[in-house]
């Protein structure tokens, strides 16, 4: 039950700061994408179900939020939460080089991923793609700078 609750905890609070944080304190747009770090946290550390299964319901609850094609996120932060599950036990998490690392692979994944689904979906036709590489860049680095401090903070009240 306890592990529940503190789940559930996460739960709001990640949705609290990426959903509602994100969109009033950023720069030019550009916000890291703390649930994805989450979703790594948590396949390093807890292994594949709990990271696919969290990085789905995340991906479903920002569908909802989103004007984008519903799904999309869940989908992506599910294979995210499994590729970084299957990390567990591989690496050292609490290492900063890994921890960059993964999150890196895990945003160019979100990324490109997101990217190829919604062309796939759109058919190509009247595909604008308004992410620009640099912008995508910009977004992942952030969010690879920030990944050391969440880790620490989620070990120190997980651990």
């Amino acid at each position: 039950m306890k592990k529940l609750i503190s789940y559930l905890l996460f739960y709001v609070v990640f949705c609290l700061i990426q959903f509602f944080l994100g969109r009033y304190v950023n720069v030019y747009g550009i916000f890291p994408n703390f649930i994805l770090i989450l979703i790594v946290y948590l396949g390093l550390s807890k292994g594949i179900m709990n990271a696919q299964l969290t990085g789905f319901l995340f991906g479903l609850t920002w569908d909802v939020f989103s004007t984008d094609i519903f799904g999309i996120r869940a989908v992506m932060f599910a294979v995210i939460g499994y590729f970084a599950g299957r990390f567990c036990g591989s690496f050292d998490r609490e290492k900063t080089l890994t921890q960059f690392v993964i999150v890196f692979f895990a945003s160019i994944v979100y990324w490109a991923g997101f990217s190829l689904i919604y062309f796939v979906v759109s058919g190509g036709e009247n595909y604008a793609f308004s992410l620009t590489i640099l912008s995508v860049l910009v977004k992942i680095i952030i969010t690879v700078l920030f990944a050391p401090l969440v880790f620490y903070i989620l070990d120190r009240i997980v651990g």
